[in-house]
């Protein structure tokens, strides 16, 4: 018989997220993935000069602030007909690169890790190694559980291992709060940056500035390549069946990013839908609402009969698309990344729980190596930015196609007269936790359907846990 199995909130994530599964003979046949709190920055950034975005539209999340005003200003620049000059779009490059790493370390230590090792294992050190030896002291006297425990799972219990994966989570955090001072000495502040505006960047840049960014990138590059590739890869290891659990419609979308001097991106645009790889087509993308608590002109409505979630649903040409790292590497067919999946038997970039874990690892890699190159490109004797005016009561539309951690972003800004009418963001969880729409169920709903089900409770089902947070929620982002 089918049992019940919800999980809300969803712990260890950015946002409200409630999990509904229903079980039978021990493996999930039915998922419902539901945002649980309206926001409506959207609506607030009604009637507001446009510019006020690019500070605004960063307070959507307290997690990946940057990325959205990134968008924001793209979309703004397009709107007042203005590039950046080279150094500004360096410098543009430099901060979301490195927020980008930063954002993964903390999903893959901080939110993902706790599912997989019995962190409060470290309680048990007794060797001399100071770091440890004083962790241990912390989880003993705060009387916490340090995360361990939360559900009944098959958590990584052998003491060299656990010591090793501890010590590396407090790292992380470390090396995420050197790397936010590196992004202030680019933005101005972290987080929501100052410095970021339609034309450019606004911060003097030194040579010493330069010089503390690239001693910031340094650590945050040796730590990517000696523990947190090293580490994902052993998780990837002692849990090879994730690799076969979690599995979306393997249908993505990417956008372009991180364009060098040279013209030449990092990643490609594209669309991958039923093995058949397109051109990014915008006008093919549409927000459904079948199941989510909007009208149909897009107003609030908690009462709609058959909703079940305040996220809307993003489809192109009527599939739902999964987004992320992942997405990435298989829309532009990366060779490094399809060695790396052939290590565990996979023959090409394909979507599980366990290829977004390593793709989050071996992304920090390509995108630290691609900083150290684009801050050559910067010139202390050039402009960064191409000021425009401010206040100018400015008309038009503007699309900012960018990219976060979680995936392919978009704000649409349309102004009329220096007044924002209408604002619109697409984000990654939206792609990637939005509900069923026209018979399809969502990429996550999707995912988590098949994940068998050995240990489950009041504390949730570690298995789905692992399968959900593999796509690093987002969820005050998705319901904007």
């Amino acid at each position: 018989m089918a049992r019940i199995l919800s999980v809300d909130p969803v712990s260890r994530i950015e946002g409200h997220l409630k999990i509904e599964t229903e079980i039978d003979s021990g493996v999930v046949t039915r998922a419902r993935v539901a945002g649980n709190m309206y926001r409506g920055f959207e609506r607030m950034l009604l009637g507001r000069h446009p510019v006020d975005s690019a500070r605004i539209a960063q307070r959507i999340c307290g997690v990946c602030h940057e990325v959205h005003g990134v968008s924001s200003v793209m979309a703004l620049e397009e709107i007042y007909k203005v590039t950046p000059p080279e150094n500004g779009l360096v410098l543009r490059d430099m901060i979301l690169g490195l927020h980008i790493v930063t954002d993964h370390l903390l999903h893959f230590y901080n939110l993902c890790l706790p599912d997989y090792a019995d962190l409060s294992v470290a309680a048990t050190y007794s060797g001399s190694d100071t770091r440890l030896k004083e962790i241990a002291g912390w989880i003993r006297n705060s009387g916490t559980g340090f995360i361990g425990g939360a559900a009944e799972g098959d958590y990584i219990k052998d003491k060299d291992a656990v010591y090793r994966l501890t010590l590396h989570y407090f790292e992380a955090l470390k090396i995420r709060s050197e790397a936010a001072s590196g992004l202030a000495l680019l933005g101005g502040k972290v987080p929501f940056i100052h410095a970021l505006l339609p034309g450019g960047i606004t911060t003097e840049i030194t040579a010493d500035t330069l010089m503390k960014y690239y001693h910031v990138l340094e650590k945050t590059a040796d730590f990517v390549n000696n523990s947190f590739l090293p580490d994902a890869l052993e998780i990837a290891r002692r849990y090879p069946q994730y690799f076969k659990i979690g599995e979306t419609y393997n249908a993505f979308y990417a956008h372009s990013s991180f364009k060098n001097a040279k013209g030449a991106s990092l990643f490609n645009a594209g669309v991958i839908i039923n093995g058949e790889r397109k051109n990014f087509d915008y006008s093919k993308v549409k927000e459904l609402l079948n199941a989510s608590f909007y009208d149909n002109s897009g107003k609030p409505d908690e009462n709609k009969k058959g909703a079940y979630s305040w996220i809307k649903a993003p489809r192109y040409e009527g599939f739902p698309l999964e987004v992320g790292p992942v997405a990435r590497f298989a829309v532009n067919n990366d060779a490094g990344f399809k060695s790396l999946l052939g290590r565990f038997g996979s023959s090409g970039v394909t979507s599980s729980t366990m290829s977004r874990i390593l793709a989050r690892a071996y992304e920090s890699v390509r995108l630290c190596n691609y900083l150290f190159e684009r801050s050559e490109d910067f010139r202390l004797d050039e402009p960064t930015i191409r000021p425009v005016d401010l206040q100018a009561p400015i008309t038009g539309q503007g699309v900012g196609f960018s990219v976060a951690a979680r995936g392919a972003l978009v704000h649409h800004i349309t102004a009329d007269k220096g007044k924002v009418t209408d604002y619109k963001m697409i984000v990654p969880s939206t792609w990637n936790f939005g509900p069923a729409a026209d018979g399809r169920a969502g990429v996550v709903e999707k995912a988590i359907t098949g994940t068998p089900v050995r240990f489950g409770g009041e504390g949730g089902s570690v298995e789905v846990g692992r399968v959900v947070r593999s796509f690093d929620p987002c969820t005050a982002c998705s319901v904007h």
